[in-house]
């Protein structure tokens, strides 16, 4: 029988900004050379004079590494798969905006009121994509 999610693992409080700054910092392929040290000192740490604590934290940490790496990888791909989701359904509701602002635009000269009910919409859209600036002069032509 598998194990449930809220069995296998806790959720822990996020770290503080300087509490995450000062974790040390995975390099790459450090798991398999983690495990040749382990064995290492496991052979050598009193030797070394390395305190017990050394081959604790070794074997302790990639036994804890090997437990959430499945949890890790299947909450990434969750994690990617709403994200990408998301982005789709804001696609969808940003092009009812544009759309909608759009025919605003299109029908206010017909239809003023739709321009004065509409006016926080073309407002907000106008902060963050100005649209066509309406032109001055009837034809474009200066007089000479």
């Amino acid at each position: 029988m598998g194990c449930q999610i809220y069995n296998c693992w806790e959720i822990s409080p996020p770290l503080e900004g300087n509490e995450a700054q000062s974790l040390h910092k995975a390099l790459p392929g450090y798991q398999a050379v983690a495990d040749d040290a382990a064995r290492f000192v496991q052979q050598h740490g009193e030797t070394l004079r390395l305190d017990p604590s050394v081959l604790a934290n070794l074997a302790e940490g990639l036994a804890e590494i090997k437990r959430l790496e499945p949890a890790d990888r299947a909450l990434e791909k969750l994690h990617q798969s709403v994200y990408h989701q998301r982005l789709r359904a804001t696609d969808r509701c940003m092009e009812g905006l544009y759309d909608t602002t759009r025919r605003i635009r299109d029908f206010s000269e017909a239809y003023p009121e739709l321009a004065e009910e509409g006016k926080f919409l073309l407002d907000f859209m106008k902060v963050f994509k100005p649209g066509r600036k309406k032109e001055k002069s009837g034809n474009g032509g200066g007089e000479g």
